[in-house]
Parts: C-alpha cells; structure tokens; sequence
C-alpha cells in the first residue's frame, strides 16, 4: 500500500510537473519577436513585399527578348481554285484562246510550317522609367511593412506594460492583506485580554474582507490583460503564460536628445513613405512624357514549310526556309492629348502628396510636442504620488504604535489604512501612465 502511494505522488508531482513547463515565459523582446513572427498583419504585409518583387520581375519580362516556337499543320480537304483570264498566256502564232476564265489549282493537300520567333525592345524611355518606379513600388511596399512591424510593437509595448502594472497592483494587495491579517491577529489578543473592544476587530475584518473583494476584482482585470497581450501577439488564448520582466527592467527614461533635441522626421516610418509615393509620382510624371519619344523594336523569323501531297512520301520536295530579320519604329505623332492629361494629372498628384507630407510633418511635431509634455507630467506626477506614499506609510505607522500604547483608536487606524490603499492606487496609475506615456514618445520620435 505504501509502495502504491508513493508511485501515486510521483505520479501527481510528474505530471505537475509537466504542466508546469506548459507554461511559456516571454520577456517584453520575446513578446515583441513571438508577435512580429506570428502575426497576421505582418504576414499579410510580408506576402505584398512577395508580390510586389513579382510585379518588378512581371515589368522587367516586357524588355526581357522572348521567342516563341510554333508549329501549324493544315490539311486541305480542297485545294484553292483560282480563276485565270484565258488571254493571259496568248502565244504569238497560235489562235487567240476564247474569252472568259480557266480553273486552276495550286499547292499541296499536306502543308506543315515549324516556325521560331523572335521580339526584343530596342529603346523605348517610357519602359526604364517605369522599370524604375516599380523598383520603387517595391521598396515602398517593404517600408510598409516595415510600419506594420512597428505597430505591432507598439501595442505588444503597452499591453506587456498593462499586465506589469496588474501584476505589481496584485503584489502591493497581497502585502497590505499581509499587514492588515498580522495586525488582526495582534488586535485579537488584545480583544481576548479585555485590551479592546469586539468593534476594533470587525474593522480589521472588514479591511481584510474589501482588500480580498479587491484583490478577486483585480484577479480578472490581470486575466484581461493577459488575454489583451495573447490576442496581440497572436498566441492561444486557451494557453497560460509568465511574463520574465519586471517593471524596472523595461522602464527605461529618455535622454536629454529625446526630451530637447530637434524633432527628426526622417527617423519615422510614415515620412519615408509618403516621400517615397512623391517620387513615385515624379516617376509617373516622366514616363508619361517619355511617352512622345520614339520606341524602337527588334525581330527575327525563321520558317521551315513543308509542302507535300503525301505527307510521308521521302521522294516528294521536303522542308523550304523562310528566314526573316527587322526593325520596328514606332513614332508617336498624335494621340487625342491622352499623355498630356496623363501629365497633367500626374503632376496635380505629386503637388497633393506635398501637401500631405507638410501635413503629416506638422503632425509629428505635434505628437512629439504632447507627447514630451505628457511625459513629462507623468514624471512630476509619479513623483509626487511617491512623496503622498511614503507620508500615508509614515502616517500609518505612527496611527498603529499609537493604537498598541492604547492611545489612538481603530477608527484612525482604519481611515489611515484606507488612505494608504488610495495613495498606492494613485501611485500605481501614475507608474502606468508614465510608461504609456514613455512608450507614446518613443513611436511619436520614431524610435
């Protein structure tokens, strides 16, 4: 019996275990790798990068030679007649031939033509212009998922911060019901030796029964967190995780540069993409005015025609070549004005995304200007929430040696209690907003 309860406890603690290891643990880098890896906008993003090197390869193939082979075979199931005036041959010396027309066949029943084609573009200043505008698209298109990337760690940022700052409000919870239940246990020997009264300990209990109301409450406000971060970075919402970062290790402060330096718009993501859809645009323009110059292409044909009424008779006349080499001009002379209104617009959308990207500069600085002055806020509010909750633990120290030496009463000590809960949870707000706000200036500085 005692061998099959000891194989029973290894059982349970193996398979305790093994559900212990279940659960994965993610730094905030790891959360942000894990969610750029998995993420579904990311791949979406990833598969227009794909596409848009196959749209270059597609525009590339149109200057690129081709040659086609072709074989035709036509068999006639009656040869062509054609009609020949009567006096086309007159023979001096002979009668003159009757007026009207002769029946006459020609060819072969069996006719068999392999063919080889060959096209190539010359010069044509329109197709390299566009060649260059949809190497172009692409690095657009990269620089675009490369913002999608940003995005995403931003909001695993934040949502990583959110479940830190649950978790370090579950941490100060527990030791104040640490406190308060040491605190019960005291006043209830001095209850037992007649030193207070029955309504001291109903207090403590009551505090002892809202903070466990509380910590329940912030037990499913922790979960939402962890599902906000799961859902961010595409993981099971079924599966459990650990977070192996604390607050101090991703709080990081800004540097002078970031508080006070010039506002640099080329280090955000958004900037280089809308210059890149000018240039784009420029682009455009120049290939439609590319559209007047000349274009110049190049072929060659080769035949090889068969001509036989038996298809396989060796004796009968074989293959005859037909060999073909030229040059294809095209000069645009007049086309209805299509190309310059092409121009045109093209040059109205260039003069727009100018105006956008002014807009989009004085955007930044406006988020950056907000953002520094929230920030800083935040700071001077952190630090005066830390001041408030080194007073409200000074102030309930001294309220409970008051309370043993037998001259203060429970009620102060509970109201300097309930004070030190409000000044923890302001103060924890306040760590929550800074590290939002930190996490905000570094997006609105592009970092």
């Amino acid at each position: 019996m005692k061998r099959l309860n000891s194989l029973l406890m290894v059982l349970v603690l193996t398979i305790a275990g093994l559900q212990a290891q279940d659960v994965e643990q993610f730094s905030l880098l790891e959360a942000i790798a894990y969610a750029q890896s998995h993420s579904n906008s990311i791949r979406t993003a990833e598969l227009e990068v794909t596409r848009a090197k196959a749209e270059v390869q597609e525009y590339t193939a149109i200057g690129i030679p081709k040659l086609n082979a072709g074989l035709e075979y036509n068999y006639y199931v009656h040869l062509p007649t054609q009609l020949i005036p009567n006096d086309a041959f007159v023979i001096p010396g002979f009668p003159a031939p009757e007026p009207g027309y002769s029946e006459t066949q020609f060819g072969t029943r069996n006719n068999l033509t392999f063919s080889l084609n060959l096209n190539t573009l010359v010069i044509d200043g329109s197709y390299f212009v566009g060649l260059k505008a949809s190497k172009g698209l692409m690095e657009m298109t990269k620089r675009q998922a490369d913002l999608t990337k940003y995005d995403i760690k931003h909001n695993i940022v934040k949502a990583y911060l959110q479940v830190l700052i649950a978790e370090e409000n579950k941490g100060v919870l527990l030791r104040n019901i640490e406190n308060v239940t040491k605190m019960r246990k005291e006043t209830q020997a001095f209850l037992d030796n007649g030193m207070v009264e029955q309504l001291d300990v109903d207090r403590l209990d009551l505090s002892l029964s809202n903070l466990q109301v509380e910590l329940e409450m912030l037990a499913r406000q922790t979960e939402l967190a962890y599902n906000v971060l799961k859902f961010q970075m595409n993981y099971p919402l079924e599966d459990k995780i650990e977070l192996s970062n604390q607050l101090d290790d991703v709080l990081a402060l800004p540097d002078a540069e970031d508080m006070d330096g010039e506002i640099a718009f080329d280090r955000r993501i958004e900037t280089d993409i809308m210059k890149q859809t000018i240039h784009l645009n420029e682009l455009n323009t120049k290939r439609f005015t590319m559209g007047y110059l000349p274009s110049l292409s190049a072929f060659a044909v080769h035949q090889q025609v068969l001509q036989r009424d038996d298809l396989f008779d060796g004796n009968q006349p074989g293959f005859f070549p037909t060999t073909i080499v030229g040059l294809k001009l095209n000069v645009p002379i007049f086309d209805g004005l299509d190309k310059a209104a092409k121009i045109k617009k093209s040059k109205i959308d260039v003069e727009k995304f100018k105006l956008q990207l002014n807009d989009l500069e004085r955007s930044i600085t406006l988020q950056v200007i907000n953002a520094r002055a929230i920030y800083n806020n935040a700071t001077e509010r952190l630090a005066s929430q830390d001041k408030n909750l080194a007073l409200a633990e000074r102030i309930l120290k001294t309220t409970r040696i008051k309370y043993r030496e037998g001259v203060g009463s429970s009620l102060e000590m509970t109201q300097a209690e309930q004070e030190l809960y409000r000044t923890q949870a302001n103060r924890l707000n306040a760590l929550y907003e800074l590290v939002v706000a930190k996490a905000d200036l570094d997006k609105a500085l592009g970092k």
